[in-house]
């Protein structure tokens, strides 16, 4: 008879529902521009005022540049809705690719893809942090994100979990809108 519920017990365990993930955040170095607000980022206190979109990004390609035009035109609505949408960009490989081209791709006015919001430069010994004490854990962010590629876009919700992935390399008609109802759903 034990067997025989344990066996129950052991076939139905994945017919529970799983707890909800801890979130995670990162606090690394930034660009150190104006639209930083300062040398290092904290997503833990962006969290504060509402979700963060992520954009993975990197100089040499072409969809982060696509994402980054796009993204850029919704900002300042975005940031003007309670909570805001905020967005951040990380910077996805800093080994091959220098702080200076960063900057001079996404970082000025000046520049080809003007990215208005935080960029971020983790390496690959950054760790990603629990929300509630931003203790560092044993993965880099870039493992905690599946190791992405660029472009790659997630929503975190104000508790630090994912919420969204995007699918697309290049933002089509329907990214905006599908980011904006993964917003809602969230807030």
């Amino acid at each position: 008879m034990r067997f025989v519920a344990l066996m129950l017990i052991l076939l139905l365990s994945g017919c529970l529902e799983s707890t909800v993930e801890d979130g995670r955040v990162f606090t690394v170095e930034t660009l150190d521009r104006s639209e930083d607000s300062g040398p290092i980022y904290s997503m833990k206190d962006n969290l504060s005022e509402g979700p963060v979109l992520v954009l993975f990004i990197g100089v040499g390609c072409t969809g982060c540049k696509d994402w980054t035009d796009d993204l850029r035109e919704h900002h300042a609505d975005w940031m003007a809705q309670d909570p805001p949408l905020q967005i951040v960009s990380v910077e996805r490989y800093l080994q091959f690719e220098t702080k200076e081209d960063v900057a001079e791709e996404f970082g000025s006015p000046e520049s080809n893809h003007y990215t208005p919001w935080p960029i971020v430069l983790p390496t690959d010994d950054d760790s990603i942090q629990r929300i509630e004490d931003q203790a560092n854990l044993s993965q880099s962010i870039f493992e905690y994100y599946g190791l992405p590629g660029t472009p790659e876009l997630f929503l975190i919700d104000q508790d630090g979990v994912i919420r969204w992935e995007s699918s697309t390399y290049y933002p089509n008609e329907n990214s905006i809108q599908e980011i904006e109802n993964e917003y809602n759903k969230v807030i």
